[in-house]
């Protein structure tokens, strides 16, 4: 074994070791804590019965209250057929594990593009965590009390803005996936509109595949030269 399959040897071993890859993960459960704390003191908070209904951050636009979501998406779909809730719960998992597979085989290199589906997942899993916990999809779990949580838990009341009641894992959704749309178009050595820094990362990075290329051309075994018999 030569040194440098030794050293491709290593670094496939230890890929977990690489500190963005750690970060990633310390961020994901960070994250997924912030997320189910938030639901819990919500819902003991607001269930409580001389606890106001509603508590006034700016008038008129931001309160934070409590309310359980049994729907798909958003307080939509609520009275969806179970197998179209079932079926969104699976695809919301396999969505996730796709993202976590994305997330593993980029390269360390590309930050801004790693915390962005880091914050996707993780709002992802915060929200998919209620759902199997509280079979939103089974009618028989739901339960009239407004004040028992049989769903969702959503706290924050943006519906000045348009919104339906959301949580912070909705907010780690939205805010991953417009992070990833300008990680795309700006902010990454793949970006199609690199910025800044991010010119010289694509700068870089197409100079590290022109050479891997040229190595790969390089390794290949040449075309075996044919002679052709002298015609007496």
């Amino acid at each position: 074994m030569n040194k440098q399959e030794a050293q491709t040897k290593k670094e496939k071993k230890s890929w977990w070791k690489e500190p963005t890859t750690m970060f990633g993960l310390f961020l994901f459960v960070f994250l997924i804590f912030i997320d189910q704390i938030t639901k819990a003191v919500a819902a003991s908070y607001f269930s409580a019965p001389d606890a106001p209904a509603r508590i006034v951050i700016i008038d008129g636009w931001i309160n934070l209250c409590i309310a359980y979501n049994r729907g798909i998406s958003y307080g939509m779909g609520t009275d969806a057929p179970t197998w179209a809730k079932i079926a969104v719960i699976a695809a919301t998992g396999v969505l996730m594990l796709l993202f976590a597979i994305f997330f593993f085989r980029i390269d360390n290199r590309r930050t801004w593009i790693k915390w962005a589906i880091i914050f996707v997942i993780a709002g992802g899993v915060g929200n998919l965590i209620d759902r199997v916990y509280y079979r939103v999809w089974d009618p028989a779990t739901a339960v009239l009390d407004p004040l028992v949580a049989d769903g969702v838990r959503d706290m924050v009341d943006l519906s000045a803005f348009g919104f339906a009641v959301c949580n912070f894992a909705d907010f780690f959704i939205c805010g991953g996936a417009v992070a990833l749309v300008l990680g795309l178009l700006f902010f990454d050595q793949d970006a199609i509109f690199p910025v800044g820094k991010y010119k010289e990362l694509a700068r870089e990075a197409s100079e590290r595949e022109a050479l891997k290329k040229a190595k790969k051309a390089a390794e290949r075994p040449g075309k075996p030269i044919k002679y052709e018999k002298d015609q007496d």
